[in-house]
């Protein structure tokens, strides 16, 4: 018992050290922190503004300067009277609730001021650096002004040494130099009032004012050579060229070169007064313009140049084109005329014929509107040039349509030949057929036969008319020859088939003989087969009856009894 009690009493004393531990650490984390929070508001403290102020308040400012210094001063009163307190009163209680041991109290207390301090700290900085701003820019201000200074006096001497460089804008330019002085005089006014903001705000003006000069000083001669030098020279040499193509008979259609060029001249006066202006953004519009315009002249007599020079060349092939193919129509014609007394035709050829005799005169007709206009001086040759191509187009599509008729019908003497040959090669087919079944010696043939026999013996007879006719129609010759070589094609194999039925009947019957007095229903198959054959002359029906009846005593007879057959038959060939 007392053991246990003993136990209790040690773990409580450890607890006890243990948590006076934890409030120590603590105590002294929240020390530590309060004493950053205490060197940073000291630091926040010590910068240097009010020095700054004082030495503003001391440089006699005005306008937009003090202005600027009364803000900032209002500001930095606000930090320091209020802000500063603030921040001192929280890090105070901080400090209190720590030595009372209320280390959560201490914690807020310590976040509160490290808020406040974090945004002071941030405007604080932001004034040092406006003060500090404010201190050099008269500094800024009187080495810029050196600068600028330096370069109007360049811009100036340069004006007035090569006025004869910027022709009529000198009168501007002299207006700028006279608006950089009157600047230069404010500035030199703002500087001496202390009003130095509005003095740099001036130098940024002086500064734009004077690359704007500069700029125009550098372009002015450039783009007074390029319309002196260039333009104006093109017009000229645009003037003596079509003067010159005048004397050559050139024409123009629906542009009047002149005005054009006149034209185009205000165009570049306006340029000049532009820049006169120093209005260079527009005057470099209206010399684009201008040379857009003086290029488009250029090619359009480059391409009436380039016009005469095809058409003096083409001139003369398009009439000799035009005779080649009016004396090839006239040929065309007698060719239609001659074949048409043979043959019968079905495309028109000779209307055909007698349209493009028409429409050749049209094209002619073109062609000599052309060389009249030529020789009259009328000619504009880039209309003739695509008149040209026009006309030698038609009269080549003229041609093809010339030859592919005379090919069409030299085809037709080539077509009879080729059907009188083949009608003599049908006739000769049509007699082997009839040898075979004769060689072969059946006892007779059906009416099916019979019936496609003659029907291609009548057919070759009507095809052998229709050529002997005066004249032919060849159209219909083809369809008649067509339908004979398909019908003696089914005598063909009717004849084949008629001949190996019969054949294959009489070696069935043979084979089965050895059967029939055995078996009745061969027997019985064998006389059927011998009704069907030499008095019917149906052939296939009799060969289907013998050879299932031999198949059924002997499966593999037929089968050989076929082989035997077309074996022999083939040897025959």
């Amino acid at each position: 018992m007392s053991l246990r009690f003993t136990d209790i009493l040690f773990l409580i004393v450890v607890l006890v050290l243990v948590a006076y531990g934890v409030i120590y650490y603590l105590r002294t984390q929240r020390s530590r922190e309060l004493r950053e929070l205490e060197q940073r508001k000291d630091d926040m403290m010590s910068v240097s503004i009010a020095d700054q102020l004082f030495t503003l308040k001391n440089m006699d400012l005005s306008g937009q300067t003090k202005r600027k210094y009364e803000s900032i001063v209002a500001t930095w009163q606000t930090i320091t009277n209020f802000q500063f307190t603030e921040i001192e009163a929280a890090l105070v209680g901080a400090e209190q609730y720590s030595e009372q041991m209320n280390l959560v109290k201490s914690k807020k207390a310590m976040a509160q001021a490290r808020e406040m301090m974090d945004e002071t700290e941030v405007q604080v900085n932001d004034l040092h650096d406006m003060l500090t701003e404010l201190l050099q820019v008269d500094t800024d201000n009187y080495e810029q002004h050196e600068k600028l200074m330096e370069r109007y006096n360049t811009a100036r001497k340069n004006i007035m040494n090569h006025s004869f460089d910027y022709g009529p804008a000198i009168e501007t330019l002299e207006k700028n130099l006279n608006y950089l002085e009157l600047n230069f005089t404010k500035y030199n006014e703002y500087t001496k009032n202390g009003d130095h903001l509005e003095a740099r705000d001036m130098l940024e003006t002086m500064e734009s004012d004077l690359s704007s000069l500069e700029e125009i000083l550098e372009k002015i001669p450039a783009m007074y050579s390029q319309i002196k030098n260039q333009h104006e020279d093109s017009l000229e040499d645009l003037r003596d060229g079509y003067q010159r193509m005048l004397e050559n008979r050139f024409n123009f259609e629906d542009v009047s070169v002149p005005e054009t060029i006149d034209e185009i001249q205000e165009q570049l006066n306006d340029a000049k007064n532009k820049i006169k202006q120093a209005d260079l953004v527009e005057a470099k519009t209206l010399m684009d313009k201008a040379d857009r315009n003086i290029n488009s002249l250029y090619d359009l007599m480059e391409t009436e140049i380039e016009s005469r020079d095809y058409v003096n060349k083409n001139i003369g092939q398009l009439k000799t084109l035009i005779n080649n193919v009016a004396e090839n129509n006239r040929y065309a014609g007698i060719e239609v005329d001659r074949i048409a007394q043979s043959y019968i035709l079905h495309e028109n050829e000779v209307e055909t014929i007698g349209e493009l005799t028409d429409q050749i005169e049209i094209e002619y007709n073109k062609y000599r509107q052309i060389a009249r206009d030529i020789e009259e001086q009328n000619a504009i040759y880039t209309n003739i040039e695509a008149s040209i191509k026009k006309i030698r187009k038609r009269v080549e599509e003229i041609n093809e349509n010339q030859n592919a008729i005379l090919k069409g019908l030299a085809n037709l003497n080539h077509r009879e030949k080729e059907t009188k040959h083949n009608l003599d090669m049908y006739e000769l087919e049509l007699r082997n057929f009839k040898r075979k079944v004769e060689k072969n010696h059946l006892p007779g043939l059906n009416d099916n036969f019979y019936g496609l026999f003659y029907k291609v013996t009548d057919q070759i007879e009507h095809l052998s008319k229709q050529l002997n006719r005066v004249r032919i129609d060849m159209v219909e010759i083809d369809q008649l020859e067509s339908q004979l070589a398909d019908n003696l094609a089914d005598l063909e194999e009717l004849t084949e088939d008629t001949v190996d039925s019969a054949m294959l009947t009489e070696y069935m019957i043979q084979h089965s003989n050895r059967f029939r007095y055995d078996y009745p229903e061969v027997d019985q198959a064998i006389k059927e087969a011998q009704y069907l054959f030499y008095q019917e002359f149906r052939y296939e029906e009799a060969l289907a009856i013998i050879e299932k009846a031999l198949r059924r005593v002997e499966q593999d007879a037929p089968t050989q009894v076929r082989r035997m057959y077309h074996q022999e038959k083939q040897t025959r060939l």
